[in-house]
C-alpha cells in the first residue's frame, strides 16, 4: 500500500498541474529559448503568477534584456474542438471523428497540450486538418520570474505585448 502511495505522488509531481479550471505547464509556448527585451522603463512585478496577486513596478530600462529562470503557461480558459478524422499521433492514444477534446495550450512544433476525458496528454494535430474550424483558441497567460543582477528572484512578469518585446529566440 505504501509504495502504492509514493508511486502516486510521484506521477502527481511530474505531471503538469491542473488548478480549478486552469491547467500550469513550466515552459514556454514555442521552439528555442525566448529572449525578452523591456518595452519601456519600467516593469509590473507580481508575487506570483497570478495577476491579482501582490504586484509593484520595477524600474527598468528599454531595450534591456529580462532575466528569468521559470516559465509558466496558464491556460485560462480551454477551447473545445471536435475531431474531425482519425488522430494517432501523441500520448492521447487514437481519437475518432466526433470526439470532443479541450485544446489547452500551444507546446511547440505543432504539439499542443490537450484533455480527453480525465486525461491530459500531449498530441501533435493540426486545427484545420484534423479538427472542425468552429472552435477558438485557448486563452492563456505566459509568465517568468525575473532576476535581478544578483541573480535573485525579484517578481513574475506577464510576458505581454505591453511590457515585453520578444527578440529572436536562441536554439
Amino acid at each position: 500500500m505504501a509504495k502504492l502511495l509514493i508511486l502516486f505522488l510521484a506521477i502527481i509531481s511530474f505531471s503538469p498541474a491542473v488548478i480549478g479550471e486552469e491547467f500550469v505547464r513550466e515552459g514556454w509556448p514555442g521552439e528555442g529559448t525566448p529572449r525578452l527585451a523591456a518595452k519601456s522603463d519600467e516593469l509590473v512585478l507580481h508575487k506570483t503568477p497570478d495577476l491579482t496577486s501582490e504586484s509593484r513596478r520595477l524600474k527598468y530600462k528599454t531595450g534591456w534584456l529580462i532575466v528569468w529562470d521559470q516559465s509558466k503557461v496558464i491556460t485560462k480558459k480551454s477551447a473545445i474542438w471536435t475531431v474531425k478524422r482519425e488522430i494517432n499521433k501523441g500520448s492521447c492514444g487514437t481519437l475518432s471523428p466526433g470526439v470532443k477534446v479541450e485544446f489547452l495550450q500551444f507546446e511547440a512544433e505543432g504539439w499542443g497540450a490537450f484533455k480527453v476525458g480525465d486525461k491530459i496528454c500531449s498530441l501533435k494535430a493540426t486545427r484545420d486538418r484534423d479538427f472542425d474550424k468552429a472552435g477558438e483558441w485557448p486563452e492563456v497567460e505566459w509568465w517568468v520570474r525575473v532576476l535581478d543582477n544578483t541573480k535573485a528572484a525579484v517578481g513574475w512578469l506577464l510576458v505581454d505585448a505591453q511590457q515585453v518585446n520578444l527578440l529572436p529566440r536562441k536554439f
